[in-house]
């Protein structure tokens, strides 16, 4: 290998741990949830496939956060690009201001090279009243992200306390529910 081919493999290696870390950490906050899951799927294997088993309390919690995702379905297809992935990115009110993040970041897909095309396939997902409204103002596709649970996400949260927690388990069951649709999405940080 060349230099060029030591150069590719250190930002390979790079990518790859920056992509596992969060990864690792996503497996490692959901096993608290995963004893849930797999109890369901035992039970279900014992079963003959004939017996209708009563939904546990947990996938019936589930499926009434499903139900805060009201009008997802019939936004994605207008966001998706033709192999149905969207590009997802997260704010709030302040994130939202003019000249603040929202506004730098629509941008860099305006400047960067051959990247413009992709701006209309971006779902800004606003986790308050005050971001969502600002969302419309300058973006096409903006989705309200209801928070059933009284916590305050119109600023920053501190790492692991129990709105940092609520904000990550919602991201992560709005993630699910964009699967369990038949789309891809890719999520960018701001």
């Amino acid at each position: 290998m060349g230099f060029g081919g030591k150069e590719l493999g250190s930002h390979l290696a790079s990518f790859l741990l920056g992509a596992a870390l969060p990864t690792a950490f996503l497996f490692f906050l959901a096993s608290d949830r995963l004893g849930e899951g797999l109890s369901s799927i035992s039970m279900s294997w014992g079963s003959s496939g004939t017996r209708q088993l009563a939904a546990p309390p947990a996938q019936e919690a589930r499926d009434q956060e499903v139900a805060g995702f009201a009008g997802l379905a019939e936004l994605l297809p207008r966001v998706a690009m033709e192999d149905r992935t969207v590009i997802l990115t997260l704010a709030n009110e302040a994130w939202t201001q003019p000249g603040s993040l929202l506004d730098i970041y629509r941008k860099s897909f305006r400047n960067g090279e051959g990247t413009e095309r992709f701006l209309d396939h971006v779902l800004v997902i606003a986790v308050d009243a005050g971001g969502f409204d600002r969302c419309k103002a300058v973006h096409p596709h903006c989705y309200l992200l209801e928070v059933t649970k009284p916590t305050n996400l119109s600023s920053a949260s501190k790492f692991m306390t129990k709105e940092f927690l609520e904000l990550v388990w919602l991201k992560l069951s709005f993630q699910q529910r964009i699967l369990e649709l038949g789309y891809n999405f890719l999520f960018t940080a701001r």
